[in-house]
């Protein structure tokens, strides 16, 4: 059985935490919550996971500088990325391409990745083991209302706000921090290929 390890550190929304397999990756990255709750989480999910201390790995500190507003993408690198299948792999990085102030719907995720298969690019979405790494956050639906997130709608709308979104008076994302699918036909938003 693999050793794995746990982190839960205070950030500006509370308690978050990480939990990395022996090789030092992380396995799963949970959302800000209490520390009661952060740790009830973990101890479902690893319930053989060893706490750390420490709570000075790379990562943890990225995280928390990423939720005080700090304008930065998380390297993959630090994440195991075997947890994942080929097609969640595949939908995640794809989500990591939408650019900090900017949102897209699940449409969109599935064109970059050339598939019509938008439900399950949501449901590849909804079990994203590494939010904030991933920042699935931005992954709206098609009508700009925010849809489900493993944090709730309100930290969801939080986050984008913290990152220059804005919304409307019902509370969708306005259009204009939206991307859209070229295949809609409308004048589509590029996303640089550099990310």
């Amino acid at each position: 059985m693999m050793d794995m390890r746990y982190v839960v550190f205070p950030t500006d929304m509370g308690s978050s935490g990480v939990v990395f397999s022996e090789d030092g990756l992380a396995v799963r990255v949970l959302l800000p919550a209490t520390q009661d709750v952060t740790l009830a989480r973990i101890r479902q999910l690893f319930p053989d996971a060893v706490q750390e201390e420490d709570g000075s790995r790379e990562l943890c500190a990225l995280i928390r500088r990423f939720l005080s507003g700090a304008n930065l993408l998380i390297p993959m690198k630090l994440v195991d990325e075997s947890v994942c299948g080929q097609f969640q792999l595949r939908v995640l990085n794809a989500e990591r391409e939408i650019p900090r102030g900017m949102t897209a719907s699940y449409s969109w995720v599935a064109e970059r990745i050339d598939t019509k298969a938008v439900r399950a690019v949501g449901s590849a979405l909804a079990r994203n083991p590494f939010p904030i790494v991933v920042p699935c956050h931005r992954a709206v639906r098609s009508d700009g209302s925010v849809g489900g997130f493993q944090g709730g709608a309100e930290m969801k709308r939080h986050l984008l706000k913290m990152e220059g979104v804005h919304f409307d008076a019902r509370e969708r994302v306005a259009p204009e921090y939206v991307l859209v699918p070229r295949s809609y036909g409308k004048a589509a938003h590029l996303v640089p290929d550099e990310l």
